[in-house]
């Protein structure tokens, strides 16, 4: 069951980042500071919602799915970049490096207090 679990929540998890990723898109204007803000947000809300899905055993995988995601964001960039720059990475590193950061840190998070409410519910509807 617990197995069943984790990987609903990390289908959780990956559904939440796309489906706030394309409300916040529709929504908020792209400034650099806002785009920042929007990922470490969507990082701390989708993890929320993977970690309560999970109750356990989620932080390693919404790690996983956040170091993919950016893997992902750095080719493209870099895909984009390529063309205009000889070596684009260091200006890539330059400008997403606190979203980079924030995320992860707000993946931690949100996994962790998703998982901390689901099981504090657990326990309290089985005692009760």
């Amino acid at each position: 069951m617990s197995s069943k679990r984790l990987l609903l929540g990390v289908a959780i998890l990956v559904a939440a980042q796309a489906l706030l990723n394309n409300i916040a898109s529709l929504l908020l204007t792209e400034t650099m500071g806002l785009i920042t803000v929007r990922s470490v947000v969507i990082a701390l809300l989708a993890a929320f919602a993977g970690g309560l899905v999970a109750r356990k055993g989620i932080v390693i995988p919404a790690l996983a799915v956040w170091l993919a995601l950016w893997a992902v964001t750095v080719y493209f960039l870099y895909a984009i970049a390529a063309p205009v720059d000889q070596n684009p990475l260091p200006m890539i590193a330059q400008h997403n490096w606190v979203a980079f950061i924030g995320s992860g840190f707000a993946t931690v998070v949100g996994a962790m207090l998703g998982q901390a409410i689901a099981t504090k519910r657990a326990t309290q509807a089985t005692a009760t």
